[in-house]
């Protein structure tokens, strides 16, 4: 029973973390859409920002992938 009670935890974790990151990319689009200055990048995790993004793109950048 506690093992069922764990995983029901969990997955709404998982849920409500997963419906922040849709709020935000429809905050994003309506931005976009509007002309408007977009949102800073959110990653799924909230301890973390955008500039872990951010520096994985110049990163990429830097090595000449792109």
């Amino acid at each position: 029973m506690k093992l069922l009670t764990f995983v029901n935890l969990a997955l709404t974790v998982i849920l409500l973390l997963l419906v922040r990151k849709l709020v935000w990319c429809l905050r994003w689009l309506w931005c976009y859409h509007h002309g408007r200055e977009v949102p800073e990048p959110i990653s799924f995790l909230p301890q973390q920002s955008g500039r872990v993004f951010d520096r994985h793109v110049q990163d990429t950048e830097r090595d000449g992938e792109v």
